[in-house]
């Protein structure tokens, strides 16, 4: 087996299997027992109907009414069980699809926010494409194909020693002569069938294996285009005001032309696949009836015979070349489950990433957060920022100031644990209850009560304390509203958004508080009755505030400054607070 071979099949037993070890595992197992007898059961009755087949033309050869009845009779009870089986198999490998997807994307949903992978994810390189898509599309996609094509093998295999005993026993042996002797082929239909299927199945894989690399990057570019226009349906008002339309297009056109450029590859491949697998079915109509023919009209066997050898021929043949058929399904199953293997390699380079960081955070029994020593840096490696010997104690309100791009949003990221690349020494008060306020605050979907409410959920906040909230940051316009499910990120200005951001602070308590630019969409008189707010209602939580606003500064009794001097690292020092702008 070649290593890639071998990689492939480490890489999916990976993902099939932790489900089958889950505690799910015991209903899953019953339902699944259950779908493969009736898989087999379906071979059963496919068994069953070639002998039918036989009588039931048989007596029509023969003209005898009393066994064309019954073999109606008998055909009803098999068409009746054929129904009943096709019905349950159906319903039952739903239920077990459903039940495995959803603990397979419970189980990535963890895997993707444990230790936030899902943020650092980001920041590695080679980042996954469209993890929404991995999530959404792909765990369905693996579910439906690793089922579908393994009961359809299981079927196929089962359903070929059926049918190969039927044509063994049916099946003449063929004679050619050659230089004055006969060669014999005993059990000649056999293999002939077994032949037909080989050669099918190589074409099949010469001509379609390109299909597994091409459906690959369809579904990625799919996901592409399907991103640029979530993307452009979330920056609707800012590309309004830019009158940024014509722009847009270009760029969504040029999405959608790596859709086209791929699909028309992939309908290239598809035909020259489809010439093969149609001209190779449709030759297997009549290449069984071929085969036979020289029997019958030898009077060998009986028209209901002939029927059965070629509907044997048929079954033997239609298992064998299962790999024809299902070539197709395979290469986007294959693809699937790549795309699933990407995504998984990504978290655990995530995590890796995580693990080996040498930022080191830790929570303490202490009171005071102490940055011993930081030297944090782009992803590229380039120096950052660097300092060190600081400490902030209870209460204090801290302002850190500094250039544009000289750091301060990354040492936030940094003391909260999620930015990995650089060195630092950090200690937080252990137990303590931490909140960031970024610039951009986040707004789940959901009701109004939700968003006010988040992180905590929705029902841990009364509706009561959620109004009074929203009333003390100014937005008791939309207390009416509270219960109302709507796409708030959208309805709300950022100046609305900030302010429920504040209201969100004034819920929580926090004994922790760290605002990155957690105003810069108010004016003047907003923002300063926002702190006014915060310091009266929050007396005793200590602030970290990052903002250019030096009317700010007055709501805050020390001064750290990121200073920066050409291309070298910025120096994080304490400043007197008169320096701090």
């Amino acid at each position: 087996m070649k290593p890639s071979t071998r990689r492939f099949w480490k890489d999916f037993f990976a993902l099939l299997m932790p489900f089958w070890r889950s505690k799910e595992k015991w209903p899953a197992i019953g339902l699944l027992v259950v779908v493969v007898a009736f898989t087999l059961g379906a071979v059963f009755l496919s068994v069953q109907f070639s002998f039918w087949y036989n009588r039931f033309y048989q007596a029509l050869q023969d003209y005898n009414q009393a066994a064309f009845w019954r073999e109606l009779a008998i055909f009803g009870g098999l068409a009746t069980a054929h129904v009943l089986r096709s019905v349950y198999a159906a319903y039952l490998g739903q239920w077990l699809r459903i039940r495995w997807r959803r603990w397979m994307t419970d189980h990535l949903l963890g895997e993707w926010l444990a230790d936030r992978a899902y943020y650092r994810q980001q920041l590695t390189a080679g980042a996954t494409d469209n993890p929404d898509q991995r999530i959404s599309e792909d765990i369905q996609q693996f579910v439906d194909g690793t089922l579908t094509l393994s009961l359809s093998f299981l079927g196929n295999v089962v359903n070929l020693v059926s049918f190969a005993v039927i044509l063994w026993a049916l099946s003449a042996p063929l004679t050619i002569p050659l230089f004055g002797n006969d060669i014999v082929i005993p059990h000649f239909m056999m293999w002939a069938a077994i032949v037909y299927a080989v050669v099918g199945t190589a074409l099949t894989h010469l001509v379609g294996r390109p299909l597994i690399g091409l459906n690959f990057q369809q579904q990625k570019r799919e996901a592409d285009f399907r991103f640029g226009l979530v993307r452009f349906r979330e920056n609707t008002e800012a590309i309004a005001l830019y009158a940024g339309e014509m722009s847009e297009k270009q760029g969504l056109l040029r999405l959608f032309g790596g859709v086209m450029v791929n699909w028309y590859q992939l309908m290239s491949r598809q035909k020259k696949l489809g010439f093969l697998t149609f001209g190779y079915g449709q030759a297997s109509v009549v290449f069984p009836a071929i085969l036979a023919a020289p029997q019958y009209f030898a009077r060998t066997i009986e028209l209901g015979g002939f029927l059965q050898v070629q509907q044997a021929f048929g079954n033997v043949q239609d298992s064998l070349s299962w790999f024809v058929s299902a070539y197709q399904s395979l290469t986007e199953w294959k693809a699937t489950v790549d795309r699933l293997t990407g995504f998984r390699n990504s978290l655990e380079a995530a995590k890796a990433q995580a693990r080996s960081a040498e930022i080191d955070v830790a929570a303490e029994p202490r009171g005071d957060l102490a940055i011993d020593s930081v030297q944090l840096a782009l992803p590229d490696g380039q120096a950052l920022v660097e300092g060190g010997g600081l400490s902030v104690r209870p209460g204090d309100r801290l302002l850190l100031t500094g250039p544009s791009g000289a750091g301060k949003s990354t040492l936030f990221r940094a003391l909260a644990g999620i930015w990995p690349f650089g060195k630092a020494r950090i200690r937080i008060p252990k137990d303590a209850k931490v909140l960031f306020l970024p610039q951009r605050p986040y707004l789940p979907l959901g009701t109004l009560h939700a968003a006010v409410a988040y992180p905590a959920k929705p029902e841990e906040i009364s509706a009561e304390a959620a109004t009074e909230a929203l009333r003390a940051v100014d937005l008791g316009h939309l207390v009416p509203a509270l219960e109302q499910e709507e796409y708030w990120a959208r309805r709300l200005s950022p100046g609305e958004q900030q302010r429920l951001a504040v209201a969100r602070a004034v819920l929580a308590k926090p004994g922790w508080l760290f605002l990155d630019e957690a105003t810069s969409a108010l004016d003047e008189g907003t923002e300063q009755r926002m702190f006014a707010l915060l310091r009266d209602r929050l007396p005793g939580t200590t602030w970290l505030t990052i903002s250019h606003d030096p009317k700010v500064a007055a709501f805050h009794d020390r001064r750290w400054r990121i200073e920066k001097e050409g291309s070298a690292p910025g120096r994080l020092v304490e400043v007197p607070a008169a320096a701090a702008a």
